[in-house]
């Protein structure tokens, strides 16, 4: 077998598997252990070129942590294991294993809304564009995975367009702003701390905003300059970092996105005046603990989301339109496969014919054009041999 034969043997979809938790398998307390920051991010791809992967995706949202690569099943487990640091106890229960149609079919429900805490959410997409191309980056995106994520991201705006899954602002940050306007609070909301300045804490305080122009926001976040910057953007305060917590009593409600491995809001930071926390952090910045304190009000990811989904049930009436978008989309990426598992043939067939011709011109066009021909026959009766014998008999008699 050439070493084109062999690469492509690899990159089947038979070969692809998934890993990963979600809110289906773990309550936000138990996904905050297994979530995967930005800066381990390198760690991971790192630790999967040791072990000798060449094709992974590693996603890790609030609502999930997953892998995705052209391995066995026993491989991505031993790479999950070692990567997160748990047991086999603990990879069984609160992870799910997925491999080939499967693992594809997940992917695509990902990537469009629909395996998503609040149905629809329209940040996913771009959550997953952003790990396709860190694994890009990191040279880890094979030619399989470069096709279904190109075909998942082609469904997802399709399905934007055809269906109304994803009318309206559907998201965790959108989620937020709207419990915010029907929290029973024992005061009124007026003045509100964005903690993070990342890609949710923009898309929070930004929503904030757009619905709610009297209020007074404040920003805070490691990296004073963009605390700066996004509250140029929004027309809010700035507050250091490093002494937020002594002034939580300035404020009706926090809202935290920030990173962090430790709470960044104890117990003993909670003011003995009414606050609504919301944290939207991944792992968890708040010690849920405070649910305990009066009158503090504390709504985990969890919660927020749960909230948000009683209010677009009518949306889950999509779900099917969304499905069949999905299956169409699959059957092209199967249609691609049933070529490409016969590339090395086909280029081993195409040099061949163009040493053979000699006409004193460029062969390259006419032998695209005859081939073409076979890939379309491929893709309708499947590979037969005598098709590419056929296929060069023809393309010989054009030279006599």
């Amino acid at each position: 077998m050439s070493e084109v034969d062999i690469r492509v043997a690899y990159q089947h979809v038979s070969n692809w598997t998934l890993i990963g938790t979600n809110f289906t398998k773990a309550d936000i307390h138990i996904r905050s252990k297994f979530a995967i920051t930005n800066s381990v991010m390198a760690e991971v791809y790192a630790n999967a070129t040791r072990k000798g992967l060449k094709d992974l995706i590693a996603l890790s949202t609030c609502n999930r942590t997953e892998f995705y690569g052209c391995a066995p099943l026993s491989f991505m487990k031993e790479l999950v294991r070692d990567q997160l640091g748990i047991s086999d106890e603990q990879l069984n229960e609160y992870f799910y294993f997925k491999t080939s149609n499967a693992a594809i079919h997940h992917f695509f429900r990902v990537v469009t809304g629909l395996d998503s805490q609040i149905i629809g959410d329209y940040e996913i997409v771009g959550q997953v564009k952003k790990a396709v191309q860190l694994s890009r980056q990191f040279g880890m995106t094979g030619t399989l995975t470069d096709r279904i994520s190109s075909l998942a991201f082609h469904a997802s705006k399709e399905i934007k367009t055809k269906t109304n899954l994803s009318h309206g602002k559907y998201s965790v940050s959108y989620a937020a702003a709207e419990l915010i306007i029907r929290h029973p609070a024992e005061r009124a909301i007026e003045r509100i701390l964005i903690v993070g300045t990342g890609e949710m804490g923009q898309a929070v305080s930004k929503n904030l905003r757009e619905y709610f122009r009297h209020l007074k926001l404040t920003i805070t976040n490691r990296t004073l300059s963009h605390a700066r910057k996004l509250a140029t953007e929004i027309n809010a305060e700035v507050l250091p970092f490093e002494s937020f917590t002594n002034q939580l009593c300035d404020f009706d409600a926090v809202i935290t996105t920030a990173e962090s491995e430790n709470f960044l809001i104890n117990m003993r930071d909670v003011p003995s005046n009414p606050c609504l926390f919301l944290d939207l952090s991944v792992p968890q910045v708040i010690d849920p603990a405070i649910k305990k304190i009066s009158p503090a009000t504390h709504y985990s990811l969890d919660e927020i989301s749960s909230f948000h989904n009683e209010l677009i049930k009518q949306r889950f009436l999509e779900i099917p339109k969304a499905e069949k978008i999905i299956e169409e989309f699959i059957e092209k990426l199967m249609d691609w496969q049933s070529v490409f598992i016969h590339t090395g043939v086909i280029l081993s067939y195409k040099e061949k014919m163009a040493r053979v011709i000699h006409n004193g011109g460029n062969p390259a066009p006419k032998i695209e054009k005859s081939f073409s021909g076979l890939i379309r026959q491929i893709k309708v009766e499947g590979y037969r041999g005598c098709a590419v014998i056929q296929t060069v008999n023809d393309l010989l008699a054009l030279e006599k």
